[in-house]
């Protein structure tokens, strides 16, 4: 199943540019912060899930854009941003210098920057979803052949786990690829899954759901349902293994901290949603193992620290000694003892509250117009997604 973007206008229909948002004096900073905060919910990093909306998914969401002012102006912020990201030169690098790194060392630093080409597609797949217009996929064409054609994949499950919004947009704007590109960029995408599957070791946390994820997306592109039932039986055996009856993890009990506890249930759900319409072994949000871990007890498990009905204080007993080096170097995020912020599990339930309604009260504030609170909610609720698709 293809689901492409086409050249088509849309409900609603956009022709900024970058010369006319500066004419309203807002920043180029400004701009991209603000559209940032609706991709994700709080943060400032790297887009590494993207939602996957099919075409009736995508009518509805811009009727939703047209007829709730709140979804509007969010979509405006998405506009803005693309409108940046056609501006962008993308930055590719032969080689990451990321995992196992300190914030603070140049080489990460530098690579960072490059990152930013990771939010630029999602923001270039977002602004598509509501217009149509071929200067999008133009544009994404441009960043993703970029890096394909610059980039050594090496199998590092963490830093190339960074390019999953490339793979979703190779996939939503390959229309836009002549024949050439096309099979440079499968070829691409194709060795990064491949070393993936390939990978003597993996650890059996945060780095094993990141890495059946980009295997699943690549069968999904491909159609490849070899690659598909590798992921998601390694989904299951994943969830066997690395998650507990009570709703902990290995990540939780080795870092003792939900952000990494969240860092691996995330790509879980992304993947069990975008990837379930290609094969149904996806399905496996409510699976059970045979000790009765679950994703879904995983996440009930952080409910009330998301709530702020009880506190913790991360990374005190971590095993971990990139955690200690980090704690050593200043990184406040990573200081031992660090109360967890609510704030912080905001980017789960956007993604989770698929699966249940109820859940879109721990990321909506009062006065809030039900699932309009932020932009990946949005296209995660019941107002966007088809009828019947959750478990």
């Amino acid at each position: 199943m293809l689901l492409f973007i086409t050249g088509k206008s849309s409900a609603r229909s956009f022709s900024f540019t970058f010369a006319e948002y500066s004419l309203r004096s807002l920043s180029v900073k400004y701009i991209m912060t603000l559209a940032l905060i609706f991709l994700v919910t709080g943060t400032w990093g790297q887009v590494t899930s993207i939602v996957i909306l099919d075409h009736d998914e995508r009518i509805r969401l811009q009727q939703v854009i047209e007829e709730h002012p709140r979804a509007g102006a969010m979509y405006d912020s998405i506009v803005a941003a693309a409108s940046i990201s056609l501006q962008h030169t993308p930055r590719p690098l032969k080689k990451l210098y990321y995992e196992g790194l300190l914030d603070t060392d140049p080489a990460r630093i530098n690579t960072v920057k490059s990152f930013d080409d990771m939010n630029h597609m999602a923001a270039l797949i977002y602004a598509a979803y509501g217009n149509g217009s071929r200067h999008y996929g133009d544009k994404a064409r441009e960043i993703i052949m970029a890096w394909a054609e610059a980039y050594q994949p090496d199998g590092n499950t963490i830093n190339e786990n960074k390019f999953v919004s490339f793979f979703w947009g190779y996939h939503l704007f390959k229309p836009f690829f002549n024949m050439r590109e096309q099979a440079v960029a499968e070829k691409w995408i194709g060795t990064i899954a491949r070393m993936q599957m390939e990978r003597r070791s993996t650890p059996n946390n945060n780095w094993e759901s990141k890495r059946l994820t980009m295997i699943g997306i690549a069968g999904a592109l491909f159609n490849d349902s070899v690659l598909m039932k590798y992921s998601a039986d390694g989904f299951k055996k994943y969830i066997s293994t690395a998650y507990y009856p009570d709703g902990t993890s290995n990540d939780l009990l080795t870092r003792d901290a939900l952000h990494y506890h969240i860092s691996g249930i995330k790509p879980c759900i992304s993947a069990f949603i975008n990837l379930s319409p290609y094969h149904s072994g996806f399905k496996l949000f409510e699976w059970e193992a045979a000790n009765g871990a679950s994703i879904k007890k995983a996440v009930a498990y952080t409910i009330p620290y998301a709530t702020g009905e009880k506190q913790r204080r991360e990374w005190v007993n971590s095993t971990v000694e990139l955690d200690k080096r980090r704690a050593e170097a200043g990184i406040e995020v990573y200081r031992p003892g660090r109360l967890f912020s609510p704030e912080d599990a905001a980017e789960l339930f956007e993604w989770a509250c698929y699966y249940n309604h109820e859940w879109y009260s721990i990321i909506e504030k009062p006065g809030d117009t039900p699932y309009l609170t932020t932009w990946i909610g949005l296209l995660n609720s019941p107002l966007v997604r088809r009828p019947g698709l959750t478990e």
